[in-house]
């Protein structure tokens, strides 16, 4: 992996649509629910998670379902995916993908990843860079308040 320290797991907690702005932030979560990660993205690039979190299939293949369908069919797998910083305030999904026993990188917008991820039932890290620029701690009822501002990752 790419990052200094340990890597942290998390889950996708939610999805926040803001459709006068046509964007939406993907809200990660820490396994033990104590802080979660809001990345801003475009509303549109977020629909694949929404799907996968609805459990729901389209009719085709979307991205995320065609190299699922690719690895599988060639032998490959995905391990895991990571978010991490490259270019602050972008973060980067890296896709950990195992052909013939060697593990590969391949960079990815955290929403592809994080799709990815879900239609693969693989687990989701985030580097301790990515926790130190962007965690909300959940501490407090009002933790959602301004959400869009304290966003500070984008896809």
């Amino acid at each position: 992996m790419m990052t200094i320290g340990e890597p942290i797991e998390v889950r996708v907690k939610t999805l926040i649509y803001y459709k006068e702005k046509e964007i939406a932030i993907i809200l990660l979560e820490e396994l033990k629910g104590s802080w979660g990660l809001p990345i801003l993205a475009k509303a549109t690039e977020v629909t694949a998670i929404f799907l996968s979190l609805e459990g729901k299939k389209p009719p085709r293949p979307l991205s995320h379902d065609l190299i699922a369908n690719i690895l599988g069919g060639l032998k490959a797998r995905a391990l895991h995916v990571l978010i991490d910083i490259l270019e602050d305030p972008i973060c980067h999904g890296i896709i950990a993908v195992e052909v013939a026993g060697k593990e590969l990188d391949f960079d990815a917008r955290p929403s592809d990843a994080i799709s990815l991820a879900l239609r693969a039932r693989v687990p989701i890290y985030v580097s301790p860079a990515v926790v130190n620029k962007g965690a909300v701690i959940f501490n407090r009822n009002d933790w959602t308040e301004g959400l869009e501002e304290k966003a500070k990752l984008q896809n």
